[in-house]
């Protein structure tokens, strides 16, 4: 069902409103794949906070179950919500409620939301499969074709190993904003808008542009 179809639920136009813009926000938080490595636990974590689910348990197939900090206490949980792409079941979310279980609505938004994020987890694992199968050696010739400065490789190869805007900062001595700033400039020169996009470049799936198309480098 799409925004508009959930909007149609809510009789009271002013609610109507209001729905539409926090289904938008989900929408836009579960689109958020980077860190790719992190999806499955950020995801998880946003579906429970809709329903005020205080534990939750991942789990899907071939793939290590994922919890919340607060283990599972009921050896039932209060709802288990199967994952779907399509027809294909890709895992199961356990949800534990404290009161009642969603229903009416607020159950629909809750399905409506888990489709989105088992797309997601679709998509990130596919983007982390890409990078571990590449090997290392072909990253970094990937990264010596790119226009990049040597701190600017720095940055992309801590950003293909799964690294967090905060890691890299750590890593490099730089602070989170001059980070930014440096992706910034990242995707301007290898002409990607997203740290996903950026992500498949190094994984191969596209071609790097050419080293005399880029400006001078920014001393470091």
């Amino acid at each position: 069902m799409t925004l508009i179809g959930f909007s149609s639920l809510i009789e009271d136009q002013d609610t109507a409103v209001t729905t539409s813009e926090k289904l938008m926000d989900i929408a836009e938080h579960l689109a958020e794949l980077d860190p790719v490595r992190t999806y499955p636990q950020r995801g998880a974590t946003l579906l429970a906070g809709l329903v005020g689910a205080h534990s939750f348990r991942l789990e899907r197939p071939e793939v290590d179950s994922l919890s919340s900090e607060a283990a599972l206490t009921a050896s039932e949980p209060t709802i288990s919500l199967p994952l779907r792409r399509g027809r294909t079941a890709v895992g199961t979310l356990h949800l534990e409620i404290v009161g009642d279980a969603p229903v009416g609505k607020e159950l629909e938004v809750l399905k409506w939301a888990s489709r989105i994020y088992a797309r997601g987890l679709g998509c990130a694992d596919r983007l982390v499969d890409e990078g571990s199968r590449r090997p290392g050696e072909a990253v970094e010739q990937t990264l010596r074709r790119a226009p990049l400065t040597p701190r600017e490789r720095d940055v992309v190869s801590l950003l293909v190993a799964g690294s967090s805007t905060r890691d890299i900062a750590s890593e490099t001595g730089l602070t989170v904003s001059t980070v930014n700033t440096y992706l910034k400039r990242i995707f301007s020169k290898l002409g990607v808008h997203s740290r996903v996009e950026l992500i498949a470049r190094m994984a191969g799936t596209a071609t790097i542009p050419p080293r005399a198309s880029y400006e001078a480098p920014h001393p470091d």
